[in-house]
Formats: C-alpha cells, sequence, structure tokens
C-alpha cells in the first residue's frame, strides 16, 4: 500500500490566526512590538522555537528569547485550536483516500500537541500522526520522516510527501521521497516560485486530490 505523508501547518490545516495570537501574547507580556498576520505566515515553516527567533529583536539574550517562547507556548497550548480550522475540502479528500492508502501526517509541532489536534479535528482519518520531540531534530531535517518510515515498516519507494513551504521540499528531498507542494496555505504561488523555481505547486485542495488519485494509481 501506498503513504501520503502530509505536513501539518498550511497544508491541511489554518493555525495561522492561532499562531500570530500566541506570538503577539508573548511580545505583548514583554513589551515587544507585535507582528502582523503577513510577517508571521512568512516566519513560519522551521518549528515554534525558529518562529519566536524571528518574531523577537535580535539584541535579545538567549535566555531573555527563551522566555518569551515559555509565554508563547503556555499561551498556545490554552489557545492553539481557537481559529485553527482544515482548509476547504481536505477532510472530504482524506475520507475519499481513507483506506485505500496509508495516511501520516508530520509537524514540528510537539509530539502530544499534533495528536490533540489531529485527533480534534480529523478524528479516525490519519493512520499515523507523528509530532516533534525536545532535543531532537526538526523538518528539514529527516528524522521525523524516516522515524515514520521505519517504525511503520513502509516501503520509502512507495511513500509521496505534500507540503506548502520550501522547508517541505528540503525535508522530503533530505528523506529521498518526491513531493507535491500546494501554493493555498503559508507560501504564495508567486513565493514558492522563487524559492522552488522547478517545481509546479497546485493551487486548490480539488488539484492536489487530482494529483494524488495519479500517483496512487486509482
Amino acid at each position: 500500500m501506498k503513504t501520503l505523508i502530509f505536513d501539518l501547518d498550511g497544508t491541511i490545516l489554518d493555525t495561522l490566526q492561532d499562531l500570530k495570537n500566541a506570538v503577539n501574547h508573548a511580545l505583548n507580556f514583554y513589551n515587544l512590538p507585535e507582528k502582523d498576520l503577513e510577517f508571521v505566515r512568512k516566519a513560519i515553516g522551521n518549528g515554534t522555537t525558529v518562529l519566536i527567533q524571528r518574531c523577537t529583536p535580535s539584541c535579545l539574550s538567549d535566555e531573555e528569547r527563551n522566555k518569551v517562547f515559555s509565554t508563547f507556548k503556555s499561551y498556545y497550548l490554552e489557545h492553539y485550536i481557537d481559529y485553527t480550522k482544515p482548509y476547504e475540502g481536505i477532510k472530504k479528500m482524506l475520507t475519499k483516500l481513507k483506506g485505500k492508502v496509508t495516511l501520516a501526517v508530520v509537524s514540528n509541532k510537539d509530539n502530544d500537541l499534533t495528536n490533540k489536534i489531529i485527533n480534534k479535528e480529523y478524528h479516525g482519518l490519519f493512520d499515523i500522526i507523528q509530532g516533534s520531540y525536545l532535543n531532537h531534530p526538526k523538518k528539514p531535517d529527516p528524522y521525523l520522516i524516516n522515524k515514520i518510515i521505519k517504525e511503520n515498516n513502509l516501503d520509502r519507494d512507495n511513500c509521496l510527501y505534500i507540503g506548502d513551504t520550501n522547508i517541505d521540499k528540503e525535508s522530503a528531498t533530505n528523506a529521498g521521497l518526491p513531493y507535491l507542494l500546494v501554493n493555498y496555505g503559508y507560501r504564495t504561488k508567486e513565493e514558492l516560485e522563487k524559492m522552488c523555481p522547478n517545481d509546479a505547486t497546485l493551487s486548490s485542495v480539488n488539484e492536489l486530490y487530482n494529483q494524488l488519485l495519479k500517483w496512487v494509481n486509482l
């Protein structure tokens, strides 16, 4: 059976507003300048630790930045689902694919939080749910993807990765997987054309579904 490995943020779930609210809560707490939605959108992709690094002034010490991150994390754990929602058509697509392929999701979010979010929004649809761990590599390092493949005895040649950023392309490439990129998430078509000039990108869930059907040969 073939396996589809989905990125989470910007690919199957719109988490942007909740992330932006948590970032600005932490920045406000320490009297730091807020960031608008567009800034946060572009800062997403390498995990929340890097997100806070990008959203805080460079003059902060590591200790100060760690305090901001801790405040962000505490707030986000309480408000991660306030505005987060599936992209239109994703749940219907996954339901159609369920049982015909192995469905996996991999995220740089904390593993426990990733499981909570997926079980809330996509209960019973994913066969494999994988988040990140403290002191272990995050995407684009292949660690999490390799972990999924090894622990579930998957055939690497029958795995396809789906994401929405250049980080996702790097993640798939580093793990030796083919990939598809969508431009309805956290990177626009124009941004992806600059970041990944040799890759065509998909503008809708319907386009994605059609490409998945071709790859799976259904």
